[in-house]
């Protein structure tokens, strides 16, 4: 006999959804009536042939918090409390999404205190899935998770992007936000595309197959385990710092903090067998620009630093950047941290009575595993508490432990096509919502980022038919990050982050979709970059002005129209180069449009236009009230020729590509509208080129 269950989704503290029939349901012995009471209503159902029943409550206006009571005939009951009624939002991607709030808490420490009380705190909760694939089919239901609420106790545990959503949502609305995070670090689109969405994608559901059998999907996982394992024991039984102690070990000479100390004592270092063992190398540094380079194993790296009396004996933080790929750091001799793998920053706390006035030692053991190390450079390393702060970038020493052999690579069984979908989303889309936000797109990069417009496209008209309706749907693009620099992988695959950026500027052309441009909120040297509250703004004014109508600005400049100019006259104080060399670019959503940079200057330095034969030129870029009007002075470009100037009309046809920041970061100053949101890049191909300047009839053999 079945009893009345529940699906984890509906328990306590949940959000229901504003405004929209909402749908409850369970399972039960088939034919049992099923009734439910909330809010002063009494519903019913019946439970079918396959036991599962269901039932529409009335549309509701936000509140809470409330109890519902379910039963059904044969007397059993379930009770769920704490509900809050407001707006639900489905946010997945891979690890931008999943980023917990304490990783970047030190940015915004100001969060936690909000959360001091229960007063204080936002009617905001979450109901994190917890990862899983599943490569057969969709589940009916997740295997663990529940709702919860936002304090200082549950902050941390938060998606930084989902939490900053909700907080300005909130602060725009006064309406309670429900956060379902089903995400994962590292996963792909088609991870998260059921087998219908992933229709004629003959690659991707052969994978799915052959992740259909359990025993080979077990094997994998055996294997990633037991590798990985022996690779690191192999190592650390070779380590000769290990056997040595070298995390006890004294120096050979203090590392000075300069250069220039360091040469007043090369020559005593080198008299000694010791000093030879050890080289100097200033931290931040990557392997590949050192003796290092290709490196694959374990390497040690010390320094003395010294400690005031008023340091003495105090707790202190410690930061170290982040380092790849794993690392053990020793201050004294004693381990205060210890990070497995490249992407979280090294926040580590050195306790109190451990320093001591005078000279200190930091020793940090680091493992390189696929021969890509780094220190990374833009990052703090020092110690400090409050005020204080002891710098440890400089001089260091160094001395290879033992070299290996790569570490073999792992198999991502989860980020498989179809298995997260399966077991992560599908089980979601009975849940009542009223929208998506989706942060991913850093994976596909390396593949499929050819096709992820298309990918997108399907996957957002798939998750829309599973919800049996027209759902909205924001998603982040692609932040700023130098991706050719930080992310080498061991096939040193291309990465096109400006191809998928691309991709997702396109993919606006969906009703009902809305952008967050990020290309100023990343970190050039972080893939994890801290900026979410920006992020979060920025998805949340997409949100509130479908919502909610909200009348203010929630997207930059967006081109709508080009003009081409040879013979026109000087605009804006620039002298047309040559005849009047010009482009002129109107945008929509530009009023107040302005050119800023945090750390990149003033000059806007982003734009190209590319030639018939496939030259790419650097462009002048001028503001003009809502356009930009683009200058250049090659002569030698198919566009015009110096002996026979093109009309407007036939320059526009012989333009293949304009270009906006169409690189992984930009190098000069971004483009802004009065309300503070940036233009996205793009890369305006020839047929678009030729629609934006009213020209799609045009007959190319006349010209």
């Amino acid at each position: 006999m079945k009893a009345l269950t529940l699906p984890r989704l509906i328990g306590d503290g949940m959000v229901l959804q504003q405004k929209k029939k909402v749908r409850i349901w369970g399972e039960d012995e088939p034919g049992r009536k099923v009734t439910l009471l909330f809010l002063d209503n009494e519903y019913s159902g019946v439970a079918g042939s396959d036991g599962v029943w269901e039932i529409f409550l009335q549309e509701m206006e936000p509140g809470g918090p409330y109890a519902m009571r379910i039963q059904d005939d044969a007397g059993e009951e379930r009770n769920v409390k704490d509900i809050l009624v407001g707006d639900v939002w489905m946010c997945s991607g891979q690890s931008n999404m999943e980023l917990p709030m304490r990783r970047v808490v030190d940015r915004y420490p100001q969060e936690l205190e909000q959360c001091r009380t229960a007063r204080s705190a936002l009617p905001v909760r979450t109901f994190k899935i917890t990862e899983k694939s599943d490569f057969h089919g969709p589940l009916k239901d997740h295997e663990s998770g529940e709702w919860t609420a936002l304090t200082k106790d549950t902050l941390l545990d938060f998606s930084a992007t989902a939490y900053f959503f909700a907080k300005h949502l909130y602060h725009i609305s006064g309406v309670p936000v429900g956060l379902i995070n089903a995400s994962l670090g590292g996963s792909r689109i088609e991870s998260w595309m059921g087998r219908d969405m992933l229709a004629g994608y003959d690659d991707f559901l052969t994978l799915t197959d052959k992740y259909c059998d359990d025993a080979f999907v077990a094997e994998r996982l055996e294997r990633n385990a037991r590798q990985s394992a022996a690779w690191h024991s192999r190592l650390d039984e070779m380590d000769l710092g290990l056997r040595e102690d070298w995390a006890q070990e004294k120096m050979p000479e203090d590392a000075p903090d300069s250069v220039a100390e360091r040469a007043s004592e090369c020559a005593a270092d080198e008299e000694t067998a010791e000093g030879s063992a050890w080289q100097d190398v200033e931290i931040p540094f990557f392997f590949r620009d050192t003796a290092l380079k290709g490196f694959i194993g374990s390497v040690w790296f010390r320094r003395k630093f010294t400690v005031g009396k008023e340091l003495a004996g105090k707790e202190m933080k410690l930061w170290l950047g982040t380092i790849v790929d794993s690392d053990t750091v020793y201050v004294n001799g004693v381990c205060v941290g210890h990070t497995d793998y490249q992407y979280p920053p090294r926040k580590y706390v050195v306790p109190a009575g451990l320093l001591r006035e005078g000279q200190n030692t930091i020793v940090i053991r680091v493992k390189s595993e696929i021969g890509q190390g780094r220190f990374t450079d833009g990052k703090t390393y020092a110690l400090f508490r409050g005020e204080e702060r002891i710098d440890l970038s400089g001089i260091w020493k160094y001395r290879v432990g033992a070299s290996c052999e790569m570490v073999g690579e792992t198999d991502f069984v989860n980020w498989k096509p179809t298995g997260l979908y399966h077991a992560m989303m599908a089980p979601c889309h009975r849940y009542t919502i009223a929208g998506l936000l989706w942060y991913q797109g850093e994976s596909n990069t390396h593949a499929a980022a050819s096709c992820y417009l298309d990918l997108m496209e399907r996957m957002i008209a798939g998750y829309r038919e599973k919800w049996k309706e027209e759902l909205p749907f924001f998603y982040v693009q692609l932040p700023n990050f130098s991706a050719e620099v930080y992310e080498k992988d061991r096939h040193e695959l291309y990465s096109d982050w400006p191809g998928i950026r691309e991709a997702q500027r396109k993919a606006l052309k969906i009703p009902g979709t809305g952008m967050a441009v990020a290309i100023d909120l990343g970190e050039d040297n972080d893939l994890h970059p801290l900026n979410k509250e920006g992020v979060g703004y920025r998805l949340a004014m997409q949100a509130a002005a479908v919502l909610y109508g909200a009348g203010k600005e929630c997207s930059g400049p967006q081109i709508c129209g080009i003009e081409m100019g040879c013979e026109g006259p000087r605009i804006c104080g620039t002298e047309p180069a040559c005849g009047g060399r010009q482009v002129r670019l109107h945008f929509r959503n530009a009023a107040g449009m302005y050119a800023h940079s945090e750390n990149k200057g003033m000059e806007i330095k982003d734009f190209e236009i590319m030639d018939g034969e496939g030259r790419l030129f650097p462009v002048k870029a001028v503001i003009a009230e809502n356009d930009v009007i683009l200058t250049w002075k090659e002569k030698k470009t198919t566009i015009w020729k110096e002996e026979n100037l093109f009309t407007g009309k036939e320059a526009t046809a012989r333009i293949q590509e304009i270009r906006y920041c169409y690189r992984n970061t930009n190098q000069g100053a971004l483009l802004y509208n009065k309300d503070g949101f940036p233009m996205s890049p793009f890369r305006l191909e020839r047929q678009e080129i030729l629609a934006l300047a009213g020209m799609e009839d045009l007959d190319e053999r006349k010209i």
